[in-house]
């Protein structure tokens, strides 16, 4: 989640390459069920670690983030090499599964300016593929719209998972997930309320591109509806994600998803 546009981007950036790692969701609790999500690690000068965003495993080497993770990347000139994929309860515990990663791509249509859909999506290519772990799966293009002209969207409960700061910006390092409920659909985003006072809980800065989950109310399978994108600057109110159910979303996790086998 962004500090409102690209400036948080780049403000957490410089915190995470320089400064401590951050910790976890908001009105959350400890993760045991979602192996599959992880957390885009930098590795600084002297062999440490910083969390930077969340995302999640959708194929055995693709790992699903935000956009404007992968781009701000790409404008710190942050190499692959100086990245890992975390994965595990706790991203600092001893033997924490850390993963080498040989690339990373922003949408190809990705843009942050004053557009109503910058295609916040991007992904991370592991070195290696990963087995043993079931995969997170994207939601089937026009799903939300879907569910809302049946009217099942609106009593919708979502499930964030993601390691970025908690409700106190306290550093834990956990994977956490909390549930948020539904406010509105737009054509690229999912509004939700993190507004405790309503029993919600939400995602703050470093959980950007982590997973917003949905458990179909007919079949049973969760899906990734949405990944974290921004919301207040606080992280009191409102959960803003960007839509992995449109069909460009679609196209480009399974152009990525063919092409990295």
């Amino acid at each position: 989640m962004g500090r409102g546009m690209l400036v948080g981007v780049f403000a957490v950036i410089g915190v995470m390459v320089f400064g401590s790692p951050a910790s976890a969701i908001t009105w959350g609790t400890l993760d045991t069920t979602h192996p599959n999500v992880g957390a885009i690690l930098i590795v600084r000068a002297d062999g440490s670690v910083g969390e930077f965003c969340s995302g999640t495993l959708v194929s055995a080497r693709v790992f699903l983030t935000a956009g404007h993770c992968t781009d701000a990347l790409t404008v710190f000139g942050i190499p692959a090499s100086r990245l890992r994929i975390g994965f595990g309860p706790n991203l600092f515990a001893e033997g924490a599964v850390r993963l080498a990663v040989s690339g990373y791509q922003s949408h190809p249509d990705y843009n942050w300016g004053p557009t109503s859909n910058p295609h916040d999506l991007g992904v991370v290519i592991l070195q290696d593929a990963v087995q043993g772990v079931t995969f997170g799966t994207p939601a089937p293009a026009g799903y939300l719209d879907d569910l809302a002209a049946s009217g099942e969207l609106k009593s919708a409960t979502f499930v964030n998972v993601g390691y970025g700061d908690n409700q106190d910006f306290v550093v834990t390092g956990d994977r956490q997930i909390s549930t948020s409920s539904f406010r509105n659909l737009h054509d690229a985003w999912l509004y939700m309320s993190q507004n405790i006072q309503h029993g919600d809980g939400g995602t703050c800065f470093g959980d950007s591109g982590g997973p917003t989950l949905l458990v179909d109310p007919s079949s049973h399978v969760e899906y990734v509806v949405a990944v974290t994108s921004w919301g207040d600057s606080v992280c009191k109110s409102t959960n803003n994600n960007y839509r992995v159910d449109l069909a460009s979303s679609r196209s480009f996790i399974d152009d990525m998803i063919a092409s990295n086998p």
